[in-house]
C-alpha cells in the first residue's frame, strides 16, 4: 500500500524528534530552509527529490516510507492534491481510501493533464476527480471563471489559477475553504463578486463643484486650536498673571542660572503650575517638576502664547470661529462625504501641516476632477467636547476612506478612528512624511529602504576614512543617520533652507528645539526658524544652527522612518477584522502627496494592483505600489477551522 504525504510527514517528525533535532537543524542539514522541513512534518507539501532524499537520509528514515515520493507520477498526484487543497482552504489526500480507489483516483487525476477536453468535458472530468477528495463539486460559473480547461494542463497550471483565484477571493472572504463553499453555492456568481469590479469614476466627475467651504488662511489656524473668543474674554485676568510670571522667571533666571527659581514661594508655583495645566501650556515640565526647563526664550515665547490677547485678537478669533463652525454645518450636511481626515492638532505647527497636506492632495491632477467632498479637520471648529465627538463619528460612518496623518507621535482617538474604519471594511491610507531633498539627494523613503550592505557601501563612497571601515555594531537605523547626516552636511545652506521651509510643520521643527542643549544657540536656532517660516530668512544658515538643524532633520527623519515600518509591519492597528465578514483590513501606507493621490483615485475606480504573497503563517494581499498589506488570510489551521465554524457560519 502507497505511503501517503501526511504518513510521511509523521514519520519525518517523529525521526527529528528522536535525535533530539530542530526543524533548522535538519534544514541545515538538507540545504535548505525550515519552512521546507515544516510543511512535510505537516504532509502539506513534498520537497524537491534532492532536498526530500537528504532531509530522510539525515533522519535514517527507511528508503520504503520516501523512494515512492521520487516518482514523476507520485509528484504529479501530490501537486495536483496541493493546488486543490489550496483552492478549498483545507488539505485534501486519498489517504483513507483502499488501495484499487486510490489507484483508480490517481490514474483520474494524471489524465486531466494528457486528454484535450472542451470546456464542458474538462468541467465533468475535474468534478468527478473532486469525488475522490470529498470535495463538493464547483459551479459551472466557477470552473469557467477561475479554472478552465488551461488550469488541467499540468499542476503548474492549475496551482497558477489557483493563486489568481486566492488574490481576489481574500479580499472578500476570512478563509479560502468558506470563500470556495459560497461562491461554489451562489445563484449569481457575477452579483457576489461586483464587488471586485472596476468602477467608472464618471458619476464623481458629474457631480457640481464643491466649492462651499470657506478657506481660513494658515496664519489664522491656530485660532481655531485656542478656546472660544468668549471664554478667553473670562480667563484674561488669568492669563495676564500667567504671563507676567513666566517672564518673571525668565528674568530671574537669566541673573542667576543656578538659583533663579528658588526666589519664588512653593504656594505662588504651585498656583502658576496649575494655570499652565489649564491653558495646556506646551511646556513639557512645570515650575515644580525636577525636570523643568530652565530655557528662557521657550518661557518668553509660551508667555506670548498663553497671554491675554488684544480686543482686536479677539475679533479676529471670534470670527476665525465663526467662519469654521459655518464650515461644519457644510459638513455635516454634505450631499457625500467621501473622504475622513484623521489626525492630532496639539500645536500651531499640526495646523498648518494637516491644511498643507489637504491643500496639495485634493489639488492634485489625479484626484482634483473628481470633486471629492472631504472633511479637513482644520477648517472646522465647535467648542463642545461631545459634540466634537458625534461630529468625528458620523464623517466616520458616512466617508468612503479615512486617510490618517501619521504624525511624530499618535493618540488613542485618531488610533480609535483609523480602527472604526477599517472594522467598517473601508480602506485607510496612512501618511508618513519623508524628508524629501533632492538637491543633497535624500529621498528617506527610498533610502530606507536600502539594505544594510547598501547602505554601508554609500556610507564608505561618501563619508571619511573612518566610515570605510565596517562597524558592525550600527543597526540599520544607524547607518540611515550616518548616511542622512554626510548628505546633510555637505548641502548648501540654501538647500537646508529650503527642507526647512518644506519641512518644519510636518516635523515640527519648533518642538524639537529641545535637542540643543546650549540656551544661546537654542534661542539662534528659533529665532532663524522664524525667519525662515515667515519666508524672510537669507539663504545662510547661521554656523551654530546648521549642525543642529541637520542632526534634527535626521533624527525625526528617521524615526519617520521607523513608524513607516511599523505601521506596514507591526502596529496592532495595521490589520483589523471587519466585523460584518470576519475579513482582515489592512492599512495602506503611503510617503507622499503623488503616491497618496495615486491611491486614492485608483481606490475610487476599484484598480488597486495587488499580489498574493505566502509565507509560512499567511496568505498577504499586497497592494504593488506602497507594498501594503491590505488582506490576509491566516494559515494556522485552528484558527482558519475556528473562523469557518463561529464567524462566516454564524453570519450566514
Amino acid at each position: 500500500m502507497a505511503v501517503h504525504l501526511q504518513d510521511l510527514g509523521e514519520q519525518v517528525k517523529a525521526a527529528r524528534e528522536q535525535r533530539g533535532d530542530s526543524q533548522d537543524a535538519v534544514a541545515k542539514a538538507a540545504s535548505t530552509n525550515r519552512s521546507v522541513v515544516a510543511h512535510l512534518e505537516q504532509g502539506r507539501r513534498v520537497p524537491t527529490p534532492d532536498v526530500l532524499t537528504a532531509v530522510c537520509e539525515y533522519l535514517g528514515i527507511p528508503p520504503k516510507f520516501w523512494k515512492d515520493f521520487l516518482d514523476a507520477e507520485y509528484q504529479t498526484q501530490l501537486a495536483f492534491e496541493e493546488a486543490l487543497g489550496e483552492l478549498v482552504g483545507r488539505p485534501v489526500s486519498l489517504r483513507y481510501h483502499d488501495e484499487p480507489t486510490a489507484d483508480v483516483a490517481k490514474a483520474e487525476v494524471l489524465n486531466l493533464s494528457r486528454i484535450d477536453r472542451t470546456e464542458d468535458q474538462a468541467y465533468d472530468a475535474f468534478n468527478s476527480v473532486l469525488v475522490y477528495y470529498d470535495v463538493e463539486p464547483c459551479s459551472s460559473e466557477f470552473f469557467a471563471r477561475y479554472l478552465g480547461p488551461d488550469a488541467l494542463r499540468s499542476p503548474a497550471d492549475f496551482n497558477k489559477q489557483v493563486r489568481k483565484y486566492q488574490a481576489e477571493v481574500i479580499r472578500l472572504f476570512s478563509t479560502f475553504e468558506d470563500a470556495y463553499r459560497t461562491l461554489n453555492q451562489a445563484e449569481d456568481l457575477r452579483a457576489m463578486l461586483a464587488p471586485l469590479q472596476s468602477k467608472d469614476d464618471e458619476a464623481f466627475r458629474s457631480r457640481s463643484n464643491w466649492d462651499g467651504i470657506e478657506t481660513i488662511a494658515d496664519e489664522r489656524l491656530p485660532d481655531l486650536g485656542y478656546i472660544s473668543a468668549q471664554k478667553a474674554r473670562q480667563e484674561s485676568d488669568e492669563r495676564r498673571l500667567l504671563a507676567a510670571f513666566l517672564v518673571e522667571v525668565a528674568d530671574a533666571l537669566d541673573k542667576e542660572k543656578g538659583t533663579g527659581l528658588s526666589r519664588f514661594t512653593e504656594k505662588r508655583k504651585r498656583k502658576m503650575a496649575s494655570l499652565l495645566r489649564k491653558f495646556n501650556s506646551s511646556l513639557p515640565h512645570d515650575f515644580l517638576s525636577p525636570l523643568f526647563s530652565k530655557d528662557t526664550d521657550a518661557l518668553r515665547r509660551e508667555a506670548v502664547r498663553l497671554a491675554p490677547k488684544e480686543e482686536s485678537d479677539l475679533t479676529r478669533m471670534a470670527d476665525t470661529q465663526e467662519t469654521a463652525q459655518r464650515n461644519l454645518a457644510r459638513y455635516l450636511a454634505a450631499d457625500h462625504l467621501d473622504v475622513y481626515v484623521a489626525t492630532s492638532m496639539r500645536s500651531d505647527a499640526d495646523f498648518v501641516s494637516v491644511n498643507a497636506f489637504c491643500r496639495a492632495l485634493f489639488e492634485h491632477s489625479d484626484v482634483r476632477p473628481l470633486k471629492l467632498r472631504y472633511f479637513n479637520p482644520t477648517q472646522s471648529w465647535i467648542e463642545d467636547r461631545v459634540a466634537k465627538g458625534l461630529v468625528e463619528a458620523l464623517m466616520l460612518r458616512r466617508s468612503a476612506m479615512t486617510l490618517y496623518m501619521a504624525q511624530k507621535t499618535d493618540t488613542f482617538g485618531k488610533d480609535s478612528e483609523a480602527s472604526v474604519a477599517l472594522g467598517q471594511g473601508k480602506p485607510v491610507i496612512v501618511y508618513v512624511p519623508r524628508l524629501f531633498a533632492p538637491d543633497a539627494n535624500v529621498d528617506t523613503e527610498s533610502l530606507g529602504l536600502l539594505s544594510r550592505v547598501d547602505l554601508q557601501t554609500q556610507i564608505s563612497k561618501e563619508g571619511t576614512e573612518e566610515d570605510r571601515e565596517a562597524d558592525e555594531t550600527m543597526d540599520q537605523q544607524a547607518l540611515l543617520s550616518r548616511l542622512l547626516t554626510i548628505r546633510l552636511s555637505k548641502a548648501s545652506d540654501a538647500t537646508l533652507a529650503q527642507a526647512t521651509v518644506a519641512h518644519w510643520a510636518d516635523f515640527d521643527l519648533y518642538g524639537e528645539a529641545s535637542r540643543i542643549p546650549e540656551e544661546s544657540e537654542r534661542s539662534n536656532y528659533r529665532s532663524w526658524l522664524d525667519k525662515v517660516v515667515k519666508g524672510e530668512a537669507p539663504s545662510a544658515v547661521p554656523t551654530d544652527v546648521r549642525p543642529h538643524l541637520v542632526g534634527i532633520l535626521v533624527a525625526v527623519a528617521v524615526n519617520f522612518e521607523k513608524r513607516a515600518h511599523l505601521f506596514r509591519e507591526q502596529h496592532p492597528l495595521a490589520l483589523q477584522v471587519i466585523l460584518s465578514t470576519g475579513v482582515l483590513n489592512g492599512i495602506l501606507v503611503v510617503r507622499s502627496i503623488d503616491s497618496c493621490a495615486r491611491l486614492v483615485r485608483a481606490l475610487v475606480r476599484n484598480e488597486l494592483e495587488s499580489e498574493i504573497v505566502i509565507d509560512h503563517d499567511n496568505y498577504r494581499l499586497i497592494e504593488k505600489s506602497t507594498r501594503s498589506t491590505m488582506r490576509v488570510i491566516s494559515r494556522h489551521t485552528l484558527i482558519a477551522n475556528s473562523f469557518t465554524t463561529f464567524y462566516t457560519r454564524r453570519l450566514l
